[in-house]
């Protein structure tokens, strides 16, 4: 009969402690719209999709690779795939979600599309509205 020696108690719980530590990160692949992200939020290195059912996801990309999707024909391509990464521009994404904070942190995003002109802008690039009464924006905005 085998008798469980130190090393191999060690070896055991490594491999125990390895796959609890890859069940901890869920890696998932989604689509959605590229979106503003909220007003007076800092941005860089982040992205704002839109799903299909019109919830917002808050993505991690400043280590992912960002290409075009082979249907995106020659001509609608921009110098760089990041380039093309504007409100209006339909993504996938392949990304890990962090079970303890709730993040998707991208590990590519390809751009499959750009609908500039189903985008409705609630607010100009200055981030001043011609008017004085405010408005709802035209999306709700939050983080799954």
């Amino acid at each position: 009969m085998y008798r469980w020696g130190a090393s191999s108690l060690l070896v055991a719980g490594l491999i125990l402690l390895m796959s609890c530590i890859a069940w901890a990160q869920t890696p998932g692949s989604f689509r959605g719209e590229v979106v503003r992200p909220p007003r007076n939020e800092h941005s860089a290195g982040l992205l704002y999709l839109m799903g299909a059912d019109g919830n917002v996801r808050r993505v991690i990309v400043s280590r992912a690779a960002i290409d075009y999707d082979s249907t995106v024909p020659a001509g609608e391509r921009k110098q760089s795939a990041k380039k093309a990464l504007v409100p209006g521009t339909e993504v996938r994404v392949t990304a890990l979600l962090d079970a303890d904070s709730g993040e998707w942190t991208a590990s590519r995003v390809e751009v499959i599309a750009h609908h500039a002109a189903r985008f409705e802008d609630d607010y100009p690039e200055d981030g001043k509205r011609d008017d004085e009464s405010p408005s709802p924006p035209a999306m709700a905005s939050r983080t799954i």
